[in-house]
């Protein structure tokens, strides 16, 4: 081989040449078999190379969150609490004791003019509203509203200078007798022989 090289030196340069051109491309054609054959996902680019897919995350629309329930207001309404050692209503603004005329009525109202400055008007405030037995009623003189209690119109006394007081309790005035106002207890047993057991369930 050395000497075909000397012999024809033009020619021995030319298969070199060849030689090296073929390994070349052995080597490229290697090269571009590894790269085709790897396991990412690509998408062809501009420039004829590959660019890699960017996954896509989903975004959530973010949960709005639900708003309380608003319990309706009721104003004034009569608050039930102790007095005198068992349950009665009472103003919620002071907690003075509130008490009904066993003899005035909703639709007949007999306290009136000078009575009301000793046992003054339990008057609903703005925006006040009724629940079970406890309604708000126009008076029958026409001066206003007024808080009742199983049809009884509720009033303060003017001698309770504090809350839970009962001094107006069995009070004998204006054509009748006060009372203080309790649950399920808003007409008191007449005056007079004592009553029968009671047998209730508000005994």
């Amino acid at each position: 081989m050395d000497a075909f090289y000397r012999e024809f030196p033009q020619e021995g340069l030319t298969l070199i040449m060849n030689q090296r051109f073929l390994a070349f491309c052995g080597v490229a054609v290697i090269a571009l078999a590894a790269c085709g054959g790897g396991g990412t996902s690509s998408t062809p680019g501009a420039g004829g190379g590959t660019v890699p897919v960017t996954p896509i995350t989903p975004t959530l629309a973010p949960v709005p969150t639900p708003t309380p329930a608003t319990v309706a207001p009721q104003g004034n309404l009569p608050l039930s609490e102790a007095v005198g050692g068992s349950p009665a209503f009472v103003d919620p603004a002071n907690h003075k004791t509130l008490y009904f005329l066993d003899v005035d009525t909703a639709t007949g109202g007999t306290c009136t003019a000078a009575c009301l400055s000793i046992w003054p008007v339990f008057v609903p405030t703005a925006g006040a509203t009724a629940a079970g037995n406890v309604a708000i009623i126009t008076r029958s003189d026409g001066t206003g509203q007024q808080w009742t209690y199983q049809g009884h119109p509720l009033y303060t006394f003017s001698g309770d200078s504090g809350p839970d007081q009962v001094n107006g309790d069995n009070f004998p005035d204006f054509g009748g007798h006060w009372h203080v106002t309790r649950p399920a207890a808003a007409t008191p047993p007449p005056v007079g022989p004592p009553p029968p057991p009671c047998t209730g369930p508000y005994c």
